[in-house]
Formats: structure tokens, sequence, C-alpha cells
């Protein structure tokens, strides 16, 4: 589980961050991302009920979770929401994981100097 000071929580952060953010598509989620306003990162993880019943959806946010929680010192201090889409329910911790990875690198999100 990420730390308290790396999670987005409030509805009112989703939102700005929906609204001002730019978008990253992939093929298992999306990245919204926002400079932020803090020395951190933070991070918010979105699965809509057409990915599937409860059980599957707190599956995948803990999955994203884990991935980010390992790789948060690499990640630029930015906000990001991440949203699961409907293909990633039957992948892997580690193809999740090494495809946020990917697109965050590809998009130059990653700290270089970690």
């Amino acid at each position: 589980m990420l730390k308290k000071t790396n999670r987005l929580k409030k509805k009112k952060e989703f939102n700005f961050i929906y609204k001002k953010g730019t978008v990253l598509h992939s093929h298992n989620f999306l990245i919204h991302y926002v400079r932020a306003y803090k020395p951190f990162a933070q991070i918010g993880i979105s699965v809509s009920k057409q990915v599937g019943n409860s059980v599957v959806r707190s599956r995948v946010k803990r999955i994203i979770s884990e991935a980010c929680r390992l790789n948060i010192d690499k990640f630029a201090v930015k906000n990001y929401v991440i949203t699961a889409r409907e293909s990633i329910v039957d992948k892997k911790s580690n193809e999740i994981e090494k495809e946020l990875i990917s697109v965050l690198k590809k998009n130059k999100l990653l700290r270089e100097n970690v």
C-alpha cells in the first residue's frame, strides 16, 4: 500500500487532475497527470464498474497500488490518477508494473537521477 502522503483521496483532487491534467493512453490504463505543489509524487487509482465486480476491482487497485509503491521513488514529482481499463483484468502483476514503468519512461515522467 502507498504511504498516506503519496495517496490522493478526495474527489476534488481527482476532478482537478481530470480537468487540468495531461492524459497518457496505454493498453491497460490511462494516466492523467498534473504538476504537483508538494515536493513528492501523489497517486490516485480509479477503477470503474465496467472492469468487473467488487472483488476484481479491488484486486486491480491493489496490484496498481503495489506497482506504484515499489517504484514511487522513480516517479517525477507530479500528481497522477491511474484509471484501469477492462483489459487489465487478466494481466499478472509483473506485466502491469512493466507496462506502467514503460509508459512513464516513454513520456519522460521518470526521474533520471534515481
